[in-house]
């Protein structure tokens, strides 16, 4: 368990420091500026959000769930709503929130900032325009799915587990149903991978169960009858036809990223990822790699698929010197961490 929970823990970390150097470029771009892939930790360009960043320094996709593990273990382990709130609000007082912090997240934070007597009902209510029974509108980001590791890790491998303490840690500050769909896609498939003798077919698998299972509660929940936006477990479904159609690597990301794109929605993001997990057959190294060079949000893109891919082959699968270079540039302590979520 704790060779698995490292890998997560470091596969995402490492898919969102090498991304913070392509974040928001086209495919095109990242190869202008680099003249070839991204494989290796880059200090990012003036033109990107993490602008004045050392290389191999993470943002915000992992700086989030980072925060939330912390508070989780301080709070004996206890996966709340709460617990998730106390974390955010500990995060938008780091250095991490002002050239980070997205749409939805910053107007959650000034959120809990502004009240602590505010209803979760108010609280959704208030970061969109409530309409009707529930609509709200422009919630939905990817951000939901980049902090749902850690449903996926505390679960021990039950999928139902790691979906009740996504839609738990979702509704913290992405309270919808495709938010919160996303976020029970990546849960699931990271609880599938701390499992013995599974497949890609199985993550996958158990991410399209996630999806689907993670909208029927949040739907139920708020009896959300019209939220604006595509189906996440639809998107994944068109993700891996794309992934499993004849062609190489290159031509398969080129279709991910013109079919279904990786833009902060989070119906972009999760099936793409889950698209580039399929054509890169799992391996952890090249599902960073492909989300790094896919374009737009590379750093969620690369951290999920790193999370998921890590957790699937443990921490082995990570080249050392990386490993060394991201703890010297973020003093994250990650095999601490590990060793505390590996023996709960």
């Amino acid at each position: 368990m704790y060779n698995k929970t490292l890998g997560c823990l470091l596969g995402a970390a490492i898919g969102d420091a090498m991304g913070a150097a392509t974040e928001t470029m086209s495919a095109s771009q990242i190869l202008k500026q680099y003249g070839a892939p991204v494989k290796e930790f880059k200090a990012p360009p003036p033109y990107v959000p993490a602008r004045g960043r050392r290389a191999g320094q993470i943002t915000d996709a992992f700086s989030i769930p980072y925060f939330l593990l912390n508070e989780i273990l301080e709070q004996d382990s206890q996966i709340t709503r709460q617990t998730a709130k106390q974390a955010l609000k500990k995060w938008g007082k780091s250095e991490y929130f002002e050239p980070f912090a997205g749409m939805t997240t910053r107007k959650a934070v000034k959120r809990l900032n502004d009240s602590e007597q505010m209803s979760d009902w108010e609280f959704a209510g208030h970061l969109g325009n409530k309409l009707f029974k529930g609509h709200y509108y422009a919630l939905s980001s990817n951000g939901a799915a980049c902090k749902a590791f850690p449903a996926g890790l505390l679960s021990r491998g039950e999928l139902d587990a790691a979906i009740e303490y996504a839609v738990e840690i979702s509704m913290s500050s992405h309270d919808d149903p495709l938010s919160i769909s996303g976020a029970c896609a990546v849960a699931a498939a990271v609880s599938e991978a701390l499992k013995a003798n599974r497949t890609v077919f199985n993550l996958v698998q158990a991410g399209l169960y996630g999806a689907r299972r993670g909208e029927e509660l949040a739907r139920k929940r708020h009896d959300i009858w019209i939220y604006p936006g595509p189906s996440v477990k639809k998107r994944i479904d068109m993700a891996i036809e794309i992934a499993l159609k004849a062609g190489d690597q290159a031509y398969i990301l080129s279709q991910l990223r013109e079919k279904i794109g990786n833009g902060p929605a989070i119906a972009e993001t999760v099936p793409t990822v889950f698209g580039i997990l399929i054509a890169e057959q799992g391996d952890a190294m090249e599902s960073i790699y492909a989300g790094v060079g896919m374009g737009d949000e590379t750093s969620a893109a690369a951290s999920i698929a790193g999370a998921i891919a890590g957790c699937f082959h443990g921490e082995t699968c990570f080249p050392q010197e990386l490993c060394s270079q991201l703890e010297a540039e973020n003093q994250l302590q990650l095999m601490q961490m590990a060793a505390r979520l590996g023996g709960r």
